[in-house]
């Protein structure tokens, strides 16, 4: 279904819940690989109770191993968890290894039933321990080798259609959101940057226009050009090329 069809099938309320996430994710200052009170405001959004987190994970290696972790919702893995994870993690069918590329969102529930789910032994040892009835991944671009995923997992009933909808239309914007904490990391302690500067020099860095950045933004392009402005001055740069060399060199 196509993004204007999928926004034509919510309700007002639901839109209104989306705007809080995707402002959280504007406002956000912070230097985290991916912002806390993004994950908070979907645990609100889409109710999850046993974990709910953001992990970027290295599937070039022999072993599973995680590269980045934040989770606001959930307790940290046991040692036989994370050894569930490297001896049984394949019996999981929406593994990072199987789905690194994936340009969607997944849910455990459409890929087993109660009765298969419960066969298993990565069941036994991960998700009921963990209380976990049933959970949803939303994939992220990543780089080769690795994979990004946000994370939601719940007791009780399983993930409604609805939910999947709502975070289908937020993936374009968690991937925003994702890319302009990476710019806040990489650029925000360089030659006194803000944390909006960095942001905008993230995306000339990407090609994007005055007005392109404006919409990721959701700031006016007026703003975008004075950015732009103290960015070259802080730089010592005359071009957006050049701004965007510095950004790659750095």
């Amino acid at each position: 279904m196509s993004y204007s069809r999928l926004v034509g099938a919510i309700s007002e309320r639901d839109a209104a819940s989306l705007l809080e996430v995707i402002h959280a994710g504007a406002s956000e200052q912070g230097q985290e690989s991916f912002p806390a009170s993004v994950l908070w405001a979907l645990s609100r959004l889409i109710p999850s109770d046993a974990c709910v987190g953001y992990e970027e994970t290295d599937i070039a290696a022999s072993r599973f191993r995680v590269l980045d972790l934040l989770e606001v919702i959930g307790e940290p893995p046991s040692p036989s968890v994370e050894a569930a994870f490297h001896t049984l993690g394949w019996q999981d069918p929406m593994h990072c290894r199987l789905h690194a590329r994936e340009q969607g969102v997944l849910r455990l529930s459409d890929f087993l039933t109660h009765r298969q789910r419960r066969a298993l032994e990565y069941d036994a040892t991960v998700w009921r321990p963990h209380g976990i009835e049933d959970s949803v991944r939303v994939w992220l671009p990543a780089p080769p080798g690795r994979a990004r995923a946000i994370y939601l997992e719940r007791s009780g009933t399983s993930y409604t259609n609805r939910e999947m909808t709502l975070l289908s239309l937020l993936r374009p914007h968690l991937i925003h959101i994702r890319a302009n904490a990476d710019f806040r990391r990489r650029f925000g302690a360089d030659r006194d940057l803000t944390r909006r500067e960095a942001e905008v020099l993230g995306w000339i860095a990407r090609g994007k226009t005055n007005g392109e950045v404006a919409r990721l933004l959701f700031i006016s392009p007026h703003t975008v050009r004075k950015h732009v402005e103290n960015i070259f001055e802080k730089l010592g740069v005359r071009t957006r090329t050049a701004a965007a060399a510095y950004a790659r060199r750095n």
